[in-house]
């Protein structure tokens, strides 16, 4: 660089440098400060990840626990409905047997009272040696042992427990529903629910199948049934 004195004399050549210094964030320092920054900066992102990391293998955990806990549920609910299935299948078993000794025994009070009935009958047909049929006073005696037989209540009592044990709680709604019905009504409410035929029913009840009828009809009317509704199907859906 030159410059003029006095308008005539040049002066010597100088020179000047000039240094533009670096910004404050590129200086050393500065580089010593973000050294020093990413030092926590890492640890910080180190445990948020580590955090992060156990929170999600607790999840996993509490998944699996889940899991296990709903997994030992339904086999135990499996274990139940099982249990409850061979249990129902035990009661159908039972009813199954209860209705097949009930039938069973009430046949055979049916066979005995045709058996009776046959031979009151016989009794009425019987000649002496003559000929002639026995007097009144002869078969008095035979035919009470014969209507003792036909009505013996102890019949009743046997077939009532074993229609009981089939039926459970039969006669008590019987009773809840319909209070006017009478132990005869009862009986015949127990037949029809077997679906006996009126032949049999008069068996047992002794009576003929005349009336049978008669009391189907009051019986009908007693439990206020339409006339186009089966009687033995409305004791059975009962």
């Amino acid at each position: 660089m030159r410059a003029l004195v006095n308008g005539t004399d040049v002066s010597e050549i100088t020179s000047a440098t000039i240094t533009i210094l670096a910004p404050w964030y590129a200086t050393k320092l500065a580089y010593v400060c973000y050294l020093l920054l990413l030092i926590p900066v890492y640890y910080l992102i180190r445990s948020i990840y580590r955090r992060k990391l156990i929170r999600h293998q607790n999840r996993l955990q509490q998944m699996h626990i889940r899991d296990k806990k709903e997994a030992i549920k339904q086999e135990k609910l499996l274990k139940e409905q099982e249990i409850i299935r061979i249990k129902n299948e035990q009661l159908i078993a039972d009813l199954e047997s209860k209705n097949r000794e009930l039938s069973n025994s009430t046949m055979n009070i049916v066979y005995k009272n045709e058996l009776l009935q046959k031979l009151s009958e016989e009794i009425a047909e019987l000649k002496d040696e003559k000929g002639r049929k026995l007097s009144p006073d002869q078969t008095r005696k035979i035919q009470k042992v014969i209507d003792e037989g036909m009505n013996d209540e102890r019949d009743w009592n046997l077939f009532e427990n074993s229609f009981n044990e089939a039926h459970e709680n039969f006669f008590k709604k019987l009773k809840v529903q319909y209070p006017d019905l009478v132990p005869n009504d009862l009986k015949l409410c127990a037949y029809l629910r077997m679906n006996m035929s009126s032949k049999e029913i008069a068996s047992l009840l002794n009576i003929s199948l005349r009336g049978v009828e008669i009391r189907r009809y009051r019986l009908r009317k007693k439990l206020m049934i339409d006339h186009d509704k089966n009687l033995s199907e409305f004791l059975i859906e009962l």
